[in-house]
């Protein structure tokens, strides 16, 4: 109990925290050495390679070493950044069926959900933009401008989430976190995994998972998921159908040599989806009292995502050296047919429904069709080299992306309804039934994206005694990014967003062993941002820079089952564009306006997080933050970030039943917009001023408990919100808010062998 109190005043003081790491250590040295036996289940052997590459399979809450930092084989205390893993038992343990929720879980990743369909992930006040899948880069499309085509977890092994700059690896990027997705492996004996379930809002998904040898030595295998989820949603006329198949073959060529290759497809089919969330004011400046329900979509709203990845990885033992080689090839496709009533701002107009009427929203809509085409791969070896009578670990590699984004001419032709300011019907009789519009599709590109990167990097962890470990590292980074535009015969016309830039990102990390069991780190990293923008004197600006610069304690306890970790972190971001007003508005030659680089956003914050096994049966993950991020003006930067979030989740079992929850807190968050202040203009308009609207802190609690039937056999629920918290997720977008999930039932039957 003692030590849970200490946890709960992390944030107060470093003094805590520290007491909190060592009074940790001195409980886990007087633990019996065999307090914590192996993972149920015989362990399949690990090869050299999969060592050095971190390829072995997870077995409970926690792993034996990430390698999406630095690309070097370090555990998670021997990592000198924020790192949280999320395991295949922690997965399947709390019914993680999204990225989306597996984000919701991790110690310092906010989650933001902008309608039913499109969430944003951000860390330390930035979004997260940094995806890789095993490792190899991959840029999705987030946020308010599409939604994620990330496969569900079905397909993965393990995720992992490197919060702060890893541009070591990543190159461009905020300073925020990079998300490396690892897809399952085949297995080296036969295993099986089936799942169903349902839940509130007529949920349903079955999945499958299975994998062994195809001949008799084993030295061929394969592994098989798939799911299939119909679900409808706590929004009024929404239903979404996504199925989902992977498939992947491992061949061992020879002793040393292995080549895997598979692929993955998702489709997720949404009907009925909002475009909006739901208006917070009345016109005549009163708050709405809508239900969580709410939606301005119309019946025939749809989004359709088809998304296919295509994937082969070579591996390479030479002596104590590994060699890996990783390609992935991705084609994405979408079209959208959206329609919403909002209280959308046009010009300096802002428009609320009628608190009587409910008459007064605008109308918007859209059809839109997409088409994404990424290849992307990476390659690097990595091994030991003896210097001065010491063996030092090294990594060098090169990694490559090529994406192009098509935007296809597309768009409503006819309309069987009003979209003229304000003609939304009443927000409290609507029913979603309204004419579905007419649309054309020409096939023909308007515009064509397109981003090219390349980055050779390498890194080394020097040894110069047992407990000092220091990691030098950089990288070279050639990026290029253009868009052609297109006329409606798709003749091109411009081509424009031309941008071209060569980077060195450094890296440097430092490790001290204090005791046998506990750590202490510091680490500087970057990422970097191209921009476009010239000088005064029509030079390209300098790339817009995040560093990070982060420090603290980590620790390892209950033979090493048990992982603890507290630090403060500082980023600052450099030579962000803004107008120079020297120029006096003048043009430059090339036509645009001139610029200056100036310092930009600081964030200051410090974490504390836990994850492992305290006893064989009592898992326990999760973690605090703290983050305030300020402008180069001295404002609050993105308020829509909570200065304060806590994220706990345990389980623990007793004979056979698995029993555990989770609890997650987060402070005030805020957003300005226009806010009515009760009188009109002589046209009846509302008068508006700007104003903050928050979501004040709330705290929500999961249950959950699962049943072991008989060796094989389980069944479980997961209770999400237990208490029915009313809460926005997001709040000020489009001056309206999103709600957060109300309770959630979800039963599942899952059969093992």
């Amino acid at each position: 109990m003692n030590n849970y109190t200490l946890l709960g005043t992390t944030a107060r003081g470093g003094v805590t925290a520290l007491a909190v790491l060592f009074t940790t250590s001195a409980l886990a040295q007087t633990a019996p050495p065999t307090a914590i036996p192996q993972a149920q289940g015989a362990e399949e052997p690990e090869s050299y390679a999969d060592t050095i590459l971190v390829n072995g399979r997870t077995e409970g809450y926690q792993v034996k070493a990430t390698n999406t930092a630095t690309k070097l084989p370090l555990t998670l205390r021997e990592t000198p950044q924020s790192v949280t893993v999320f395991t295949r038992q922690r997965i399947e343990d709390f019914n993680l069926i999204t990225i989306a929720e597996v984000m919701e879980q991790t110690p310092g990743v906010t989650v933001q959900s902008y309608d039913s369909n499109r969430t944003r992930f951000q860390a330390r006040g930035f979004s997260i933009t940094n995806f890789q899948l095993d490792g190899v880069p991959s840029n999705f499309n987030v946020g308010a401008s599409g939604n994620s085509v990330m496969s569900d977890t079905s397909v993965f092994e393990r995720i992992e989430v490197v919060r702060g700059a890893a541009g070591l690896v990543t190159g461009t990027g905020d300073p925020s976190a990079t998300v490396n997705l690892v897809r399952k492996r085949p297995t080296e004996t036969l295993q099986t995994n089936f799942s169903l379930s349902a839940g509130s809002w007529d949920y349903y998904r079955a999945e499958g998972d299975i994998g062994g040898p195809l001949i008799s030595n084993g030295r061929i295998r394969a592994r098989v998921a798939g799911a299939y989820t119909d679900k409808q949603n706590f929004v009024r006329f929404q239903h979404d159908t996504s199925p989902s198949i992977y498939g992947v073959i491992e061949a061992d060529i020879t002793d040393t040599t292995r080549l895997r290759a598979g692929g993955d497809y998702l489709r997720t089919d949404s009907k009925g989806g909002a475009w909006s969330g739901v208006p917070l004011f009345f016109s005549n400046g009163t708050r709405t009292d809508l239900p969580r329900s709410y939606s301005g979509a119309a019946r025939w709203n749809r989004w359709e995502r088809d998304n296919v990845n295509a994937f082969g990885v070579l591996e390479q033992e030479v002596g104590r050296w590994v060699a890996r080689i990783a390609y992935n090839q991705r084609w994405t496709d979408t079209e959208s047919l959206l329609f919403a009533g909002s209280s959308s701002t046009s010009g300096t107009t802002t428009r609320f429904a009628d608190a009587t009427t409910g008459l007064g929203l605008n109308v918007s809509d859209t059809y839109t069709v997409g088409e994404t085409r990424e290849t992307s791969l990476d390659g690097y070896a990595t091994g030991p080299l003896r210097l001065f009578g010491r063996d030092h670990d090294v990594v060098l590699g090169i990694n490559h992306y090529d994406r192009e984004f098509r935007t296809i001419g597309a768009s409503i032709a006819a309309r069987g309804y009003s979209n003229a300011a304000g003609s939304f019907p009443s927000v409290f009789t609507w029913d979603g039934d309204i004419p579905r519009p007419t649309t054309t599709n020409t096939g023909i590109p308007r515009s064509i994206e397109q981003g090219k990167q390349t980055g050779f990097y390498g890194s080394i962890r020097l040894n110069p005694s047992d407990y000092i470990k220091l990691i030098l590292g950089a990288r070279y980074t050639d990026y290029d990014t253009k868009t052609d535009n297109f006329d409606t015969l798709g003749v091109h016309t411009t081509t424009t967003g031309l941008n071209a830039e060569k980077h060195v990102t450094p890296y440097v990390g430092l490790i001290v062993d204090l005791t046998s069991q506990i750590s202490a780190f510091a680490s500087y990293a970057e990422v970097f941002t191209p921009q476009s923008q010239h000088d005064i004197n029509d030079q390209q600006l300098a790339p817009l820079t995040g560093a990070n610069y982060e420090a603290g304690l980590k620790g390892e306890f209950f033979d090493k089952h048990l992982y603890v970790s507290v630090n403060g972190y500082h980023m600052r971001q450099s030579n962000v564009a803004e107008l120079d007003p020297e120029s006096d508005g003048l043009p430059l030659p090339s036509g645009g306006q001139a610029y200056r680089a100036v310092a930009g956003v600081k964030t200051w914050g410090g974490e504390f997080e836990v994850s492992g096994s305290i006893t064989p049966g009592w898992n326990v993950a999760g973690g605090y933050t703290y983050s305030r991020s300020k402008s180069a003006n001295g404002d609050r930067f993105s308020p829509e970030t909570p200065l304060h979030l806590a994220k706990f989740n345990t389980t623990y079992r007793l004979g056979q039943f698995i029993l555990g929850g989770g609890l997650s807190w987060q402070s005030r968050i805020y957003r300005f917009m226009p806010i009515p202040t009760g009188r009109f203009t002589s046209a009846g308009l509302p008068i508006t001023q700007t104003g903050a609207v928050s979501q004040k802190g709330y705290a929500l609690v999961d249950l959950l408990a699962r049943y072991n039937l008989n060796e094989h056999l389980s069944a479980g629920v997961n209770v999400t919100n237990v208490l029915d918290k009313h809460y926005y997720r997001n709040v000020g977008f489009f001056n309206g808010g999103y709600f957060g999930q109300p309770r959630r039932v979800l039963a599942n039957l899952r059969w093992k062998m």
